[in-house]
């Protein structure tokens, strides 16, 4: 839905003061960068599959999206690099590296606003945690939407709307939501307890 790929909803979304329904699709979704649980990797190069559609790459800002997305040291330990071509849909790729490339290609199109939808559950603990470490600046100045189940994706958020069945339950930053002891403490607990 905040892509515009469908505009039913109930409820009103604005965007500024501007309703969400008065926004081209085509132009919104140039402002955005999204990082979903399904994304298609391209029968491609590795640097037109993070560089999609732009005629000339900028060398630079390809480098710089792949060491924020953590996956530079796997596509530097590929024989051609980033000139490496990707089967359909990346079938020789974990999900893991997909992830990576992924979160690159959202980076890459420098937008205003980025939605991650799970952009890191498939990954190890250490790769997620390096990953969100070097976000930290990216996601400053710009509107970040991060879906996840994973406490360590979503602690540091100026807010954390926590959903059950559907609803809005509780909202609120980690420690507000922590010294509620409501929902989202139950999450937190849980999730810790599982990691002892």
């Amino acid at each position: 839905m905040l892509l515009r790929f469908y505009d039913h909803y109930t409820g009103e979304i604005t965007i500024g003061k501007t309703g969400f329904s008065c926004i081209s699709p085509s132009y919104w979704r140039g402002q955005c960068g999204a990082v979903l649980q399904n994304g298609y990797i391209f029968n491609d190069t590795i640097a037109g599959n993070i560089a999609v559609g732009v005629p000339s790459i900028d060398r630079s800002r390809l480098e710089y999206c792949c060491r924020m997305a953590n996956v530079q040291p796997f596509i530097f330990s590929l024989p051609r690099g980033f000139d490496t071509v990707l089967g359909a849909e990346g079938a020789d790729l974990s999900q893991g590296q997909k992830q990576r490339l992924l979160i690159a290609r959202s980076l890459y199109k420098d937008p205003s606003y980025l939605f991650f939808d799970e952009a890191t559950n498939s990954l190890d603990a250490n790769n997620e945690r390096e990953i969100i470490q070097k976000l930290q600046d990216i996601f400053k100045g710009r509107t970040v939407i991060i879906i996840a189940h994973r406490l360590s994706t979503v602690k540091n958020a100026d807010k954390i709307v926590v959903l059950h069945e559907g609803n809005i339950v509780e909202e609120g930053t980690h420690e507000q939501l922590s010294l509620r002891k409501g929902k989202y403490y139950e999450l937190v607990k849980n999730q810790l307890e599982l990691g002892n």
